[in-house]
């Protein structure tokens, strides 16, 4: 390979690089997120010298998979950036893509991206035909990390669940103030995305948490995948939220005969190595 190439899936809530060198060799890094409610002075400015840091780089060709660059304005935005970083070959492709290219490649299928935020699509094999969800986490997000967050952050202040389980919770989350702080506070995405992180460690002993799981998933189900035109019998899925509650996932989906095929935690291998093949065989037809 005569060219270096860097590769970017930017989700909600960070972004995980790929910088693969002329000998192929792959070397991973994360970065915040680039998603557009990141955007700001501040946020280019920061970049501006994280990227004269890494000034090796700049020659590479530029494959930036994001959240919310379906959108044109922000793919726009995104792309004048790294030009004016100093990147001179720069493509940028939704998130949605992305997850697409990690777990399908050219095939077609239905992928879910179930992680800080939601969202399925239907991919053709070229380009993505139909989505569900992804209307963000004030108007939806069900089946992500955010909205189960809700759920059982809602249960806990309602008292909803048992005396056990909410003396355990309010070991962790703190008393009523402490919680409606952090829910109203300026990083109150952020806090309620982090809740199924935080119980993890409790949801096996604790019946009513894992419950909240399957509450989270069947309001994905019903509100992504069965209102679908497309009659979904299989489906791919990306993120951690579905990558950790996959077994909860699994038996959701099977209650409507629908197959879960793959599901992986970090999409950025998985595309480094399809970016790289799609590059070395566009390489070879121009010869």
């Amino acid at each position: 390979m005569n060219h270096t190439i860097l590769i970017a899936d930017s989700g909600g809530t960070q972004t995980d690089w790929c910088f693969v060198d002329k000998e192929k060799q792959k070397h991973f890094f994360s970065t915040k997120s680039f998603h557009p409610s990141n955007w700001g002075t501040s946020f280019f400015e920061e970049f501006d010298k994280y990227w004269d840091s890494k000034s090796e780089m700049k020659e590479s060709q530029v494959y930036f998979y994001g959240a919310g660059c379906l959108n044109e304005d922000n793919n726009q935005i995104i792309t004048s950036y790294f030009l004016q970083w100093g990147f001179q070959h720069v493509h940028v492709y939704s998130d949605l893509l992305g997850a697409c290219h990690s777990v399908l490649g050219e095939s077609q299928g239905t992928v879910a991206i179930l992680g800080t935020g939601s969202v399925v699509c239907h991919f053709n094999g070229n380009e993505i035909t139909e989505i569900q969800g992804g209307l963000g986490y004030l108007l939806g997000d069900e089946g992500s990390g955010y909205f189960f967050g809700k759920i059982l952050i809602t249960k806990l202040l309602k008292g909803d669940f048992s005396g056990s389980t909410m003396n355990s919770l309010s070991k962790v989350f703190g008393n009523r103030s402490e919680i409606m702080s952090n829910v109203y506070g300026e990083n109150s995405k952020t806090y309620l995305s982090s809740i199924a992180v935080q119980v993890k460690d409790l949801q096996d002993t604790h019946l009513e948490i894992e419950n909240c799981h399957f509450e989270n998933i069947n309001n994905f189900l019903n509100t992504s995948i069965l209102n679908s035109c497309i009659k979904i019998t299989d489906v791919f899925v990306v993120g951690s939220y579905g990558y950790f509650n996959q077994e909860i996932l699994k038996k959701v989906l099977a209650t409507s005969d629908i197959n879960l095929i793959k599901c992986i935690q970090y999409p950025i291998r998985f595309l480094a190595d399809f970016v790289i093949d799609k590059s070395d065989s566009m390489t070879k037809r121009s010869i």
